[in-house]
C-alpha cells in the first residue's frame, strides 16, 4: 500500500467518524434507550419545502441553514477527498455513485436506529459530494493521471470500519459485549 493511500485512509477515517457522530443517534439516546420514533419520508423535496415554508412562517433561517445547507456541506469533503487521494474517483460518476451509496447507508442506519430517514437527505448529500468533486477537479486540473483501478476499496474499507467500530462501541456502552 502506498503512503498516499495510507494518508488518504486516515484522513477519510477521521472524516467518516465525524459524519457518524453528526448523523447517528447520540450515545445518551442509546444508553437511556430513548431512540426517536423512526420517520420515513420517501417523497422527494417534501422535507426541503416544509423546512423552507416553516422558516418563512416563523421568520428564521435556522432550519434552512442546519438541515438543507448542513446536509450539503456534510458531504462536500467526501466529494473532495475521494478524487484527491484516489485517481479511480477522478470521474464524476464514480465519486457521485460512491457518495450516494454512503448516504443511502446512513439513511438506512438511521431508519433502523430510529430517526428521520429522508430521500431529501440523500439528494442533498449527493449534491454536496458533487460540489466537493467539482472543487477537487478545479484543484487537480493539470495534474497527470495515474492508474488506480482498485482504489474504490480503500474508501469502502474506511466506511465499513467506521460502522463496525460504532456498532461495537455502542454495544459495549449498552453492556451487550464484555
Amino acid at each position: 500500500m502506498k503512503r498516499r493511500d495510507v494518508c488518504g485512509m486516515l484522513v477519510l477515517l477521521v472524516y467518516l467518524m465525524g459524519v457518524g457522530l453528526v448523523t447517528g443517534p447520540s450515545l445518551y439516546q442509546l444508553i437511556v434507550g430513548h431512540l426517536p420514533e423512526p420517520k420515513l419520508e420517501l417523497l422527494p423535496f417534501a422535507d426541503i419545502i416544509g423546512i423552507i415554508i416553516d422558516s418563512i412562517v416563523h421568520h428564521h433561517g435556522a432550519g434552512i441553514i442546519l438541515n438543507i445547507f448542513g446536509n450539503i456541506i456534510l458531504f462536500v469533503p467526501l466529494g473532495f477527498l475521494l478524487p484527491l487521494f484516489w485517481p479511480y474517483f477522478g470521474r464524476a460518476r464514480r465519486t457521485i455513485l460512491f457518495s450516494a451509496g454512503l448516504s443511502l447507508s446512513i439513511e438506512l442506519i438511521q431508519l433502523i436506529a430510529g430517526g428521520v430517514t429522508s430521500v431529501d437527505d440523500l439528494i442533498l448529500n449527493t449534491a454536496g459530494a458533487a460540489l466537493g468533486f467539482a472543487l477537487a477537479k478545479l484543484l487537480l486540473r493539470g495534474r497527470p493521471r495515474r492508474d488506480g483501478r482498485a482504489a474504490w476499496g480503500y474508501p469502502l474499507a474506511c466506511w465499513v470500519t467506521v460502522i463496525v467500530l460504532a456498532t461495537v462501541t455502542d454495544m459495549m456502552s449498552l453492556g451487550l459485549v464484555w
